[in-house]
């Protein structure tokens, strides 16, 4: 008797649960959110163009410019994880983005001239470039939240003189 009263109440459990089951997937939303999974991100971009400082008529060309995110290691070390780099155009351009979380961002810029011998010598340069409280804007979907740029116009890098 006892095995058909266990019989009984597992059929109607197993009926209920099926019918759960079938209720819960709905393929045309029915008014609920859609599960989404990561993180919320946005693309900062930073523009600008490199100028010898004495002379701010001569455009700097050929200089490895990189963005990264600062950060401390386990031993309490500053550091830096770079993330894009570009080569200055013959005009001085660079064009660098960075995808990270849509709110206020401190990255850092490096300047680094790889070839001395063609343009002149301007060794290296580290700069931050902030964004504060920043709007985003382009085709915002899910997570993404679009993207904002920073022109930082003209940067004037200082040539290293020899001194002998």
């Amino acid at each position: 008797m006892k095995f058909k009263a266990y019989s009984l109440y597992s059929k109607i459990i197993s009926f209920l649960l099926l019918l759960l089951g079938f209720t819960s997937c709905d393929p045309e939303g029915g008014g609920s959110s859609i599960a989404e999974y990561g993180v919320p991100s946005a693309k900062f971009k930073v523009k600008g163009t490199l100028v010898d400082k004495t002379n701010e008529s001569k455009l700097v060309s050929g200089v490895k410019v990189a963005i990264g995110h600062p950060y401390v290691d386990g031993a309490g070390i500053k550091k830096t994880y770079y993330v894009d780099s570009i080569v200055t155009n013959n005009t001085g351009g660079f064009d660098l983005s960075i995808t990270d979380f849509p709110m206020s961002q401190k990255f850092v810029i490096k300047y680094e001239d790889t070839d001395a011998a063609q343009n002149g010598n301007y060794g290296l340069t580290i700069d931050t470039v902030r964004f504060e409280n920043p709007s985003f804007t382009g085709e915002k979907e899910g997570w993404y939240a679009g993207e904002t740029t920073k022109d930082l116009g003209k940067v004037k890098l200082s040539p290293v003189t020899d001194k002998k």
